[in-house]
């Protein structure tokens, strides 16, 4: 029998019964779960979330270190305040112009998929210009182009894609072996029917009109830069695990024990946050430091030697980081369990009560019935 306190809506009386179909059922759920796939899985979550982070930073690293064509980069996911879709990042001409990116570092068997998320996000940071302009730039935007930016082996894919499907989007291309970033002129093999042109040589050009930046100079400045990892450590649609690393990178050691003081996480947060207001780098802290608590990497400490304590006996980076992977990847296992036993707890909580009111009408199913449905 399962040790339980019953919800209050099971019967008086019900209690010890209860408990005890309680017991079985949950029981028999953990039995079924598959743990090790859900791991696996969850694990696999942390490595997609890590490629696409190193992707933003790649695409975003020219920007930040310099100004190609007179381009910075100015923010992280532009709108996401709005809690619409969109893209990964914004970049900035004083001239008035701006790139939209979005970052995939992977593409599905049909990349049409993309290709229609991507005109999705266009439509909607079109719609929203008059947002971005005032509550971002302080000025009017007089051009607007758009980039999708993968890994060098999905760069045909999407760019023939978005050529076939007509779509109007410019493809960068990342060679992370040679930390080089460069525009790819993909070409299809066959020219598709919406390219306009009466003669292949002025078919061939508008390709590349397609696959190129309105600004020549823009062109040949992303003609192999060099580029770099490390500049989108917090980003706000990143799992939480994948934020936490910044924790890791703040931290010092006192006494062999691994420790942190919020104004080090602030500061690290500040430093690496892509342009975020005061404001919301305190609340991305908050949220950091909440979730490390939550999933027992973080606990309060003694207030002379640091405000918060790593744990874990480990104080290396990399020892570190596999420990919170490990306790996120715990973390989401046992909420997964939870679920089972709420899942456990309305079934068996529904069943008695309907047993209650059959009971009153002297139709009530016998113990060992309720056990068998059970």
């Amino acid at each position: 029998m399962t040790n339980v306190d019953p919800p209050e809506s099971v019967p008086e009386g019900q209690e010890t019964k209860y408990r005890g179909l309680y017991g079985k059922c949950v029981e028999h759920k953990l039995e079924g779960f598959p743990e090790q796939s859900k791991s696996e899985n969850l694990r696999e979550e942390i490595s997609v979330q890590r490629q696409h982070r190193k992707l933003i930073s790649y695409s975003i690293f020219p920007f930040v270190q310099g100004r190609p064509a007179g381009y910075k980069f100015f923010t992280a996911e532009p709108l996401e305040e709005l809690g619409v879709p969109n893209f990964d990042f914004l970049l900035w001409n004083l001239d008035g112009k701006v790139i939209f990116g979005e970052a995939k570092s992977s593409v599905p068997a049909s990349a049409d998929t993309v290709v229609n998320q991507l005109e999705e996000r266009k439509e909607i940071a079109e719609n929203h210009k008059q947002h971005i302009e005032e509550e971002y730039l302080g000025s009017e935007i007089d051009h607007m182009e758009f980039v999708v930016s993968t890994y060098v082996n999905h760069g045909d894919k999407i760019a023939k894609t978005i050529i076939e499907e007509g779509a109007d989007f410019i493809t960068w291309v990342v060679d992370a072996h040679h930390d080089e970033l460069w525009i790819r002129q993909a070409r299809p093999t066959s020219f598709p029917d919406n390219l306009e042109a009466d003669e292949p040589d002025a078919m061939l050009q508008e390709l590349d009109r397609r696959h190129t930046h309105d600004m020549s100079a823009l062109n040949g400045e992303l003609d192999r830069v060099t580029t770099s990892f490390g500049q989108a450590d917090v980003l706000p649609t990143a799992i939480i695990v994948d934020q936490l690393r910044v924790v890791v990178q703040a931290r010092r050691v006192e006494g062999r024990h691994p420790c942190v003081d919020r104004a080090d996480i602030e500061s690290y947060v500040s430093s690496s946050s892509l342009n975020y207001s005061e404001e919301r780098v305190t609340g991305i802290v908050d949220d950091l430091i909440e979730a490390g608590k939550r999933i027992n990497f973080l606990s309060e400490w003694d207030e002379e030697r640091a405000d918060l304590k790593l744990v874990s006996n480990y104080t290396a980076k990399d020892d570190l980081e596999q420990v919170l992977e490990d306790k996120w990847v715990n973390w989401r296992i046992e909420d997964l369990k939870n679920d089972l036993r709420e899942e456990c707890e309305e079934r068996i909580t529904a069943e008695l009560g309907r047993q209650k009111q059959l009971n009153e009408f002297g139709v009530g199913l016998s113990g060992e019935e309720a056990e068998e449905e059970s």
